[in-house]
């Protein structure tokens, strides 16, 4: 809090100091606002969903093995039991391989893919603030108060869906 309140005592000074223009921007709603972070997510959910389907399907096939097994394991005998479990068993065990393999795949895919479009907001944002002579654009998550005058974000929204 105190690293928080310091820079904006050194901003306060600076912009009595000298001319200095200042605007802040929300990146959530930016974010939120931008068509092809909006693009990119639907791609990612799409495969989210293709995947979860994949792992239902395996799933279903294991429910299946286990409810044919409790079916006929009256009538195996001991060592087809044995054989029907440790399939059964082996079965689990790839889906749960599987599942720990394509959760981790797609956690580091989503925080790539958000990741870019923050580092595509960050610029446009950048490219603004040089563009129209403003020395310090914030995150407004960062601000107390900030008057409406000095909100970029409709601006950025719209230069990023150009």
């Amino acid at each position: 809090m105190n690293k928080i309140l310091m820079f904006f005592c050194i901003i306060g000074m600076s912009v009595f100091a000298q001319n200095i223009k200042v605007g802040y921007v929300d990146i959530k709603k930016v974010f939120e606002n931008y068509e092809k972070a909006k693009k990119t997510e639907e791609g990612f959910k799409k495969e989210v969903m293709e995947e979860q389907k994949n792992m239902d399907k395996m799933q279903d096939e294991i429910k299946k093995m286990q409810d044919d097994y409790e079916k006929k394991k009256s009538v195996m005998k001991p060592e087809e039991q044995k054989k029907k479990e440790d399939e059964i068993r082996a079965k689990v065990q790839e889906f749960s391989k599987k599942w720990t393999e394509v959760s981790q795949r797609l956690d580091e895919k989503g925080k790539l893919l958000e990741s870019q479009i923050i580092d595509e907001i960050k610029k446009a944002i950048s490219d603004y603030a040089k563009k129209n002579g403003y020395s310090i654009v914030v995150d407004s998550r960062l601000l107390l108060y900030g008057d409406n005058s000095c909100d970029l974000t409709e601006e950025i929204i719209k230069t990023l869906n150009k």
